[in-house]
C-alpha cells in the first residue's frame, strides 16, 4: 500500500513539473510574440507600452491598413493615440479592444464607411481639430456591425469630439449608429444659425448628458433643441452672439451646469422681454457668465429661478457696476418672505462694482469659497458690512486675500484696502445723497473765510490809491484829475450874461 502511494506521489510532481515547463514555455513565446510585434508594423513606428499605442506626432501621412491594425491583437491595446499627424482619409480598422480613439489634429477631410466597425468596445472618439465638412461626415462613417439578421451599432459609444472642424451643419441621420452616446462636443464649428437638420441630428440623443457649443457664432438657442435630451446635465454655449438668456433653457429639466461666459448680453431685469432673467432650472448647481463685455447690471430676482445654485462665477465683467440686493431672492409659496439658494462659491472679481450688498446672500458664513477683489470699492457706510464683516469670511477661507480689495472711492479713501480697515476698526463716513463729502466743508469754509478778510482790506487800499491818482500811468485816472478835466473857469467880463 505505501509502496502504490509513493508511486502516486511521484507520479503527480512529475505532471506538475511538466504543467509548469509548458506554461514557461507558453509565457516566453507570448512574451517573444510581443517583443516581435513591438519591432514590427505600427509599433515600428509609434511607441507601444503595455495597452496604449502612441503615434503622437509621427509625422504619419497614411492611415494605417486593416492588417497593420490586425496585427495589434496579441497587445490588445485599449487606448489609441494617433494626434497631430497629417492623412486626410480614415480607412477602417481591424477589430481591437479599443475604448479611446484620439484622431484630432490630423486634417482629416473624409471618413470610409464603416471605419470603426469593429471598435465594438470603442467608448471615447476624437475628431477634434480637423477639416470635416457636412458633404464629407456621413451617418455611414459611425456605422456598426451589420447581419441580414440583426443590426449592431456601436452600443459602447459614450463620447464623441467634433470640435473646430467645419460643419456648417449636420446630417439628421449623423447620430444614428450611437444611440447610447452621452457627451457631445461641437465648438468651433461656423453652425451659425441652427438649422432645421442640425437641430434633428442633436435632438435625436435622448441620454445626451453633456453638449458643447462654445465658439458656434450662434444667436439664439432654437426651439425644441433641448427638448428631447431630458437627461442634460451640463451645457455649454459661451463665447457665441447670445444677446440675452435664452428661454428655451427651460427644457432642460435636469441641469446642474451651464456656461454663458462671452456673450454679448448686456443686463438681466425679470421684468423686460428683451433681456429677461432665467427660467425656472430647478437643479442647476453651477453657472459661470464671465468676460461678458456688455453685461452692465442683474436686476432683482434675475437669478430667481435657480433656486439650487451652488456655485455662482460671474467675474472678469468691466461694465457690470450693479447686482440687485435680491437678484438671487424668490418670494415663497405663501409671498411673505424670500428664499435664496445656498450658495457655497461666490466668485465676483474683476467686475467694476463699487458695492455688494449684505442682502446678496442669505448666509456669508455658508461660503467655501469666495473672491472678490480687483473691484473699484466705495469705501463709505453702504460698505460698512464688509470692512466689519465680509472681511472676516473672507480671511478664514483665503488668509490676507482682503489686502487686495482696495477703496477707490472718496478719493481721501483711495490707497486703503479693507483689511486695513477692518483691523483698525475703521468706522466709514456716509456720502450725503448729493455725493458731497462733509468732512471737506470745514477746510472750505475757512478758505473762503480767509479769502475774504484778506480780499477786503486789499480792495480798500487799491480804492485809495486810485482815488489819489496813482494809477493814471496806466490810464485809470483818480476822481480828482477827472473833476478838473470837466472844470471850466467863469469869464471875467461882468457883462457876461
Amino acid at each position: 500500500m505505501g509502496g502504490k502511494t509513493g508511486t502516486y506521489v511521484i507520479f503527480l510532481c512529475l505532471m506538475t513539473q511538466v504543467i509548469c515547463q509548458e506554461t514557461n514555455a507558453a509565457v516566453a513565446l507570448s512574451a517573444s510574440s510581443d517583443e516581435i510585434i513591438k519591432e514590427t508594423g505600427i509599433c515600428r513606428k509609434c511607441k507601444c507600452e503595455d495597452t496604449k499605442i502612441d503615434c503622437n506626432e509621427q509625422g504619419l501621412t497614411t492611415f494605417f491598413s486593416s492588417s497593420d491594425w490586425a496585427s495589434l491583437a496579441p497587445l490588445k491595446p485599449t487606448h489609441v493615440d494617433l494626434s497631430d499627424n497629417s492623412f486626410v482619409n480614415v480607412t477602417a480598422m481591424a477589430e481591437l479592444p479599443v475604448q479611446m480613439l484620439n484622431l484630432s489634429r490630423c486634417n482629416i477631410e473624409f471618413i470610409a464607411y464603416s471605419s470603426f466597425r469593429d471598435l465594438q468596445q470603442m467608448v471615447v472618439l476624437d475628431l477634434s481639430h480637423n477639416k470635416l465638412t457636412y458633404e464629407k461626415l456621413s451617418p455611414h462613417a459611425f456605422e456598426g456591425r451589420y447581419a441580414a439578421e440583426e443590426y449592431e451599432p456601436l452600443r459602447a459609444m459614450r463620447t464623441l469630439n467634433l470640435a473646430y472642424n467645419d460643419l456648417h451643419s449636420l446630417n439628421q441621420d449623423l447620430f444614428e449608429h450611437m444611440p447610447e452616446l452621452t457627451e457631445l462636443d461641437l465648438s468651433g464649428n461656423p453652425l451659425g444659425t441652427v438649422d432645421h437638420v442640425t437641430l434633428i441630428a442633436i435632438s435625436s440623443l435622448p441620454m445626451l448628458k453633456v453638449l458643447r457649443m462654445r465658439s458656434c457664432n450662434m444667436k439664439e438657442i432654437p426651439d425644441r433643441l433641448l427638448h428631447t435630451p431630458r437627461y442634460l446635465e451640463r451645457l455649454d454655449i459661451s463665447d457665441n452672439q447670445l444677446t440675452a438668456i435664452p428661454q428655451e433653457l427651460d427644457e432642460t429639466k435636469n441641469l446642474v451646469y451651464l456656461n454663458l461666459n462671452q456673450n454679448p448680453i448686456e443686463e438681466l431685469d425679470v421684468n423686460s422681454e428683451e433681456f429677461p432673467g432665467f427660467p425656472r432650472l430647478k437643479k442647476l448647481m453651477e453657472l459661470h457668465m464671465c468676460n461678458m463685455p456688455k453685461l452692465t447690471r442683474v436686476g432683482i430676482s434675475s437669478l430667481a429661478g435657480l433656486e439650487n445654485l451652488e456655485r455662482l462665477h460671474m467675474s472678469y465683467n468691466e461694465k457690470l457696476s450693479y447686482i440687485d440686493p435680491k437678484a438671487l431672492a424668490r418670494p415663497d409659496d405663501i409671498g411673505e418672505m424670500f428664499v435664496y439658494p445656498q450658495l457655497t462659491h461666490l466668485y465676483l472679481q474683476s467686475n467694476n462694482l463699487s458695492s455688494i450688498d449684505s442682502r446678496l446672500l442669505a448666509r456669508w458664513d455658508n461660503l467655501q469659497d469666495i473672491a472678490v477683489s480687483d473691484n473699484p470699492w466705495l469705501c463709505d457706510c453702504t460698505n460698512q458690512w464688509m470692512v466689519s464683516n465680509l472681511v472676516t469670511y473672507i480671511e478664514v477661507i483665503h488668509p490676507n486675500a482682503t489686502a487686495e480689495m482696495s477703496c477707490q472711492e472718496p478719493i481721501e479713501m483711495r490707497g486703503y484696502n479693507m483689511k486695513h480697515l477692518h483691523e483698525v476698526h475703521r468706522d466709514m463716513r456716509c456720502l450725503d445723497k448729493y455725493g458731497h463729502r462733509p468732512e471737506k466743508d470745514g477746510a472750505i469754509l475757512l478758505g473762503t473765510l480767509i479769502g475774504v478778510l484778506l480780499a477786503v482790506p486789499i480792495m480798500l487800499a487799491l480804492v485809495l490809491m486810485w482815488r489819489q491818482g496813482y494809477f493814471a500811468w496806466i490810464g485809470l485816472r483818480g476822481p480828482s484829475p477827472m473833476s478838473r478835466a470837466f472844470y471850466k473857469r467863469a469869464p471875467a467880463d461882468d457883462n457876461y450874461i
